[in-house]
């Protein structure tokens, strides 16, 4: 057999998405390593390890040599909460640790309070800091609201000079299968739909005015006037949403991709930039 020489990659959302293309075809084995360099973002990393851990055979070959994705793993694999230290620049908090409004309520404060504290120490304003991270907290109870896999979950962030980045994930039933158990949203066509709906103020499987689905709403709030980007993964589907002040009105784009299951919100916010 031909040995096949390795590949090094920077692991951003395209790379990421033309993985999971090849990996459910099948077209990543006897292709030779293929190692992912940083890539300056977490949220590829998390999409690749939900990918990697839902087809794990595909993705055999595919070696993350970010120490990040390995915060990623053993949050998903070993229920291990990363970046509470006053060291920590990024961290990982897997929602299998957490049920919301119990004893384990404290141990998410603190985190999420040491998440608020890195992001303001790199520069980020306190006013807009607080603001993202309630919408944080929004998004991570719609996990145990609508993704019928609360176990599945977790929260992620990273935070650099003038730069924070958070994310929600889960490996549910993802947002067409959960709004579409509201006949609001009987007409939904595909996972590209349902993401635009969500992104709406009082959208979820619910309906509209029932007090649920102001999570997203939260975010477009808080970058009311800075700088930033959020990608939302889906099934088949991701939309994203850049620039000064983004919101459904902006630049926004929905592009399908190969499926995976859940949802992934990606936000990157870069006041001044």
């Amino acid at each position: 057999m031909v040995q096949q020489p390795e590949a090094r990659i920077e692991a951003g959302f395209d790379v990421i998405d033309d993985l999971l293309w090849q990996a459910t075809k099948g077209h990543l084995s006897g292709r030779g390593s293929i190692r992912l360099s940083r890539s300056g973002r977490i949220g590829p990393l998390v999409e690749m390890m939900y990918a990697r851990r839902s087809m794990p055979s595909a993705y055999q070959f595919v070696v993350p040599e970010v120490p990040f994705a390995a915060l990623i793993h053993d949050a998903l694999e070993s229920e291990r909460i990363s970046g509470a230290r006053s060291v920590d620049r990024a961290g990982v908090f897997p929602l299998s640790r957490h049920v919301p409004d119990s004893s384990t309520q404290e141990q998410w404060d603190q985190w999420a309070l040491h998440a608020e504290n890195a992001a303001a120490t790199h520069g980020l304003g306190r006013a807009l800091v607080a603001g993202l991270i309630g919408a944080l907290g929004e998004l991570q109870d719609n996990v145990y609201e609508h993704s019928e896999k609360p176990d599945s979950g977790l929260v992620a962030y990273a935070t650099a000079s003038g730069v924070f980045e958070f994310v929600v994930a889960d490996a549910g039933i993802g947002v067409l299968a959960s709004l579409s158990k509201n006949l609001e949203f009987s007409g939904l066509r595909d996972s590209g739909e349902a993401l635009r709906a969500a992104a709406s103020d009082g959208a979820s499987r619910y309906g509209r005015r029932t007090g649920h689905g102001f999570g997203i709403g939260a975010l477009f709030k808080a970058l009311a006037h800075d700088a930033g980007e959020l990608r939302f993964r889906s099934g088949d589907h991701a939309m994203t949403i850049r620039g000064d002040r983004p919101s459904l009105t902006g630049h926004v784009e929905v592009a399908q991709k190969a499926w995976l299951d859940g949802l992934i919100i990606s936000v990157r916010c870069t006041p001044g930039n």
